[in-house]
């Protein structure tokens, strides 16, 4: 059932450890009034007048997390193959998911392409991003999209093109999965992927037949690269929009990126490639659980080693987005940044990489999007978790924290009752 507080009616979290962007209030306090923050102090200097007050017993209180890459909704869609969940259903389990572990914003990843291994395809993507659009803020997360150019599916790219002029915050990266390069450079590694998804059901054909002609027909393939490139700038030049490429490999493959207007990129597989876009200016992404797990799981560059090199500036969840709650505190435990650097990477950070600048900072005037965060022997909670002033998750030791339980609202008007037995 989502929890909300009552609109009406001031929050104030107390006996917090709040986390700022450069410090720590070891015993601080957080008003909320509106959607918005009030006020940010010492427990003892913000007041309590009127208010609801959480008693976060000396919790971490940090930004909700801003997820600028995950696949979860198509994986939600067919967590087998042929599956087929309705998108809404789908949709809505993802939400319970990421919430429960601190996201308060969240961009789909979805692939505008026809890879027959995956069940994508355009029409689907097409539909996957209107229900998406639809979902708006359903399960507590604001669902926005990365729409994903698959550079061998040229017919996709007007349809991607209208999804993503129809989102307030728009996002699209460039991405190549072609045998020989990027994400899979090493063949041997692809091949034994390809035999785990024969195992799952798809129907991937002969590893070696298939492979040698993919990389056959797209080396003697000169138009259609430089056609969605092209698209993709010329696009750029009519209206801005937040362009990434993904698995960049060569510093040579990132100087066509950025060349394109590329800002961000996603997952670089080799430290040589992540340099180059330092140079570039591009922001840089890696995947929690590279981060969490302390390595690739294709043998490529590890996450941990681009941070400890100043290669990296933003964690997402890419596939797993309780990793993207624990991989700040791995970060910080092996001395890699401070906590508030740590937790910046998916908050702050995050957020002002799509052009978002009203979130992802504990500071008075932004939107209250906020997570309250216990660690125990090495596993990072989210105990409640609050978007725009609204509680919308919360374990019971999160909710022990709230007095009274009596302001609490449901959509159907009823969650004090089930605020007074999940305490009891």
């Amino acid at each position: 059932m989502e929890i909300q507080s009552h609109p009406g009616i001031p929050i104030v979290f107390r006996h917090a450890r709040v986390v700022l962007e450069d410090s720590i209030i070891e015993n601080g306090a957080v008003a909320i009034a509106g959607g918005i923050i009030a006020d940010v102090g010492e427990t003892s200097q913000v007041s309590t007048q009127g208010a609801v007050v959480i008693n976060a017993n000396g919790a971490l209180l940090i930004p909700g997390l801003v997820d600028t890459h995950n696949d979860g909704v198509e994986r939600e869609v067919n967590p087998r193959p042929r599956v087929g969940f309705s998108r809404p259903f789908a949709i809505a389990n993802y939400a319970r998911r990421a919430v429960a572990a601190g996201v308060t914003t969240s961009f789909h990843a979805v692939t505008f392409g026809n890879m027959v291994r995956n069940t994508r395809s355009v029409d689907e993507a097409v539909a996957i991003t209107d229900a998406i659009r639809e979902a708006s803020t359903a399960g507590g997360i604001d669902h926005q999209v990365l729409h994903r150019c698959d550079v061998w599916s040229p017919d996709g790219i007007d349809n991607l093109f209208a999804s993503m002029r129809r989102f307030q915050y728009q996002a699209m990266s460039l991405n190549d999965h072609t045998p020989g390069q990027g994400q899979y450079r090493n063949l041997d590694g692809l091949k034994g992927l390809w035999g785990e998804y024969r195992q799952a059901g798809y129907n991937m054909g002969n590893d070696d037949d298939r492979l040698t002609q993919l990389m056959h027909e797209r080396a003697a393939d000169t138009t259609t690269l430089p056609r969605v490139w092209g698209r993709a700038a010329e696009e750029l030049s009519r209206q801005t929009y937040v362009l990434s490429s993904h698995d960049d490999d060569t510093p040579e493959k990132v100087d066509q990126m950025a060349s394109i207007g590329c800002t961000i990129s996603e997952f670089p597989v080799t430290t040589e490639a992540a340099a180059r876009a330092r140079e570039h200016g591009m922001k840089i992404i890696v995947g929690a659980p590279n981060v969490v797990r302390g390595g690739s799981t294709t043998g490529n560059a590890s996450a941990l080693d681009l941070i400890k090199s100043g290669l990296a500036d933003i964690i997402c969840a890419d596939y797993h987005s309780p990793s993207m709650l624990e991989a700040p505190f791995r970060v910080f435990d092996l001395g890699l940044r401070s906590l508030p650097g740590s937790i910046a990477m998916v908050t702050r950070d995050a957020a002002h990489a799509v052009g978002m600048v009203d979130r992802g900072v504990i500071r008075t005037g932004m939107r209250a999007d906020l997570a309250l965060v216990v660690r125990t022997d090495g596993v990072a909670e989210a105990t409640l978790v609050m978007r725009g002033g609204e509680i919308v998750h919360a374990t019971r030791a999160g909710l022990k924290g709230l007095l009274p339980a009596s302001v609490l609202a449901s959509r159907n008007g009823n969650a004090t009752s089930f605020a007074e037995r999940a305490v009891h």
